[in-house]
């Protein structure tokens, strides 16, 4: 919080150390209440999908960022249609 930029934080030091406190009770609300991805979680090609999407989306810093994580065409064993016909 120390290098946080304080006019763009929409709460203080005490609802973030509160929200620390009490974080099993956010975890437990956002994975029951808001609708996202988490029953895809383990799902293996969904994951190698979303990677895919990455990748050939980033241009620019972020296709330099995605480069230099190592998130390549030949690093994600995605399974193409077109490779099985």
């Amino acid at each position: 919080m120390d290098f946080a930029e304080k006019k763009r934080m929409p709460v203080d030091e005490t609802s973030v150390r509160d929200m620390l406190r009490n974080q099993h009770i956010f975890r437990w609300k956002m994975q029951n209440e808001l609708p996202t991805y988490t029953s895809m979680q383990d799902k293996q090609q969904f994951e190698n999908g979303l990677l895919t999407y990455l990748r050939e989306g980033a241009y620019g810093e972020l296709g330099d960022l995605v480069k230099e994580v190592g998130i390549t065409r030949g690093s994600i064993p995605f399974y193409d249609l077109a490779k099985f016909r």
